[in-house]
């Protein structure tokens, strides 16, 4: 993401909605997703994640990321 930014596509990351992005990574526990958004050009900022378990991601970790995407962009000191 240093180097290439967001826009690695699939199977790396995948827009969520506008401004809101997933990164897929796989570990020993399972498969993490990780939402992050940007912020002035390539600063990358890691909002929420967790383990996924089912195929759909549930709707409780989406609103996290939303909530927390707001408070970065308002807030100058980010």
């Amino acid at each position: 993401m240093i180097e290439f930014g967001s826009n690695l596509g699939l199977p790396h990351t995948k827009k969520i909605e506008k401004e809101l992005f997933e990164l897929l990574v796989k570990g020993k526990e399972g498969i993490a997703r990780v939402f992050f958004c940007m912020k002035i050009g390539r600063k990358i900022i890691m909002l929420h994640s967790f383990i996924k378990k089912s195929q759909k991601t549930p709707k409780k970790e989406i609103e996290i990321a939303r909530g927390r995407k707001k408070e970065v962009l308002e807030n100058e000191s980010f």
